[in-house]
């Protein structure tokens, strides 16, 4: 599979090019021919290296401390169901709601932290005490900027890697997000028990920039942590785009005018979904193999 990865990034710009024209030079689209057709065989059975991961659909309120009690349940229901998970990832803006449309910038900046900050701190005891990597995403505050960021806190209890989200959607720009700037600096991959990992959030897959750099830097596996209300998919695109893994951690239910059915999966690089599905709050497992 490695060796085609060229191959599935040509055919997706083509794809791209024909459907959208003359638009943003920088963005892929998603036609209906990539989120459907027949699971491809892809066999890990002689796989090397191992990971076992968990992704998380939660349910948000607009209250940090709840979704921040949320988070901590999860993650000690995961832990003791599932004792050997290395990796636990949460999806995009989690101690809140992704969009607020009452008051959507006010509410972001009130809902947003430093980076450490008090709910990174929180995060990272759990992370200290079962010796588990924990990803989430949360407003940023740096200065007067706010990014959509995303954090990696290793089994140590230490702040491995931080992404900021560059590629924003309309809801970031309302919400008062800044794009943060596209540098090589942002393109974040990190080294998790031998297996490179690169982190996304949500809208960052549609980058043609993000994905030739993650696709030049060799991962092989990609955290996705999102807010996104589509439904479950027969395949994963996200994942025979850059030929690797990948885990989609979302969230559920109703947050003003928007419903998340809460689909959230562990796919293989041939896009074959191994473990997923919508509707409800819960946990994904799955043990990934990579060579």
């Amino acid at each position: 599979m490695r060796n085609s990865k060229k191959v599935y990034f040509i055919l997706w710009m083509v794809i791209g090019a024909v459907i959208t024209g003359c638009i943003d030079s920088d963005t892929i689209v998603q036609s209906l021919m990539d989120i459907s057709g027949a699971p491809l065989e892809y066999d890990d059975s002689g796989a090397g290296k191992h990971l076992n991961i968990a992704s998380v659909c939660l349910q948000c309120s607009k209250e940090k401390p709840e979704n921040l009690a949320n988070m901590r349940r999860m993650i000690d229901k995961v832990m003791t169901e599932k004792p050997h998970t290395e990796l636990i990832i949460f999806g995009e803006s989690i101690l809140g709601w992704y969009y607020n449309p009452d008051d959507p910038k006010n509410y972001q900046r009130m809902m947003a932290e430093t980076i450490p900050g008090q709910s990174t701190d929180s995060i990272r005891v759990w992370a200290d005490f079962y010796d588990v990597y924990i990803v989430f995403s949360l407003g940023e505050l740096q200065g007067d900027k706010l990014y959509n960021a995303q954090v990696l806190i290793d089994p140590d209890g230490e702040i491995q890697a931080v992404h900021r989200k560059y590629h924003l959607v309309k809801e970031d720009e309302k919400s008062g997000f800044s794009p943060y700037p596209k540098t090589t600096a942002n393109v974040t991959v990190v080294d998790i028990k031998g297996i490179r990992a690169g982190m996304i959030i949500c809208a960052d897959i549609g980058s043609y920039w993000l994905t030739r750099q993650m696709i030049d830097n060799g991962v092989e596996l990609i955290l996705h942590s999102l807010a996104s209300c589509e439904g479950e998919f027969k395949i994963d695109a996200v994942a025979r785009q850059f030929n690797a893994w990948v885990v989609f951690a979302n969230r559920c239910g109703q947050e003003g005018d928007f419903f998340y059915e809460g689909n959230c999966y562990i796919a293989d690089p041939a896009g074959t979904i191994r473990v997923g599905g919508n509707g409800r709050e819960r946990y994904e497992y799955y043990q990934i193999g990579v060579y």
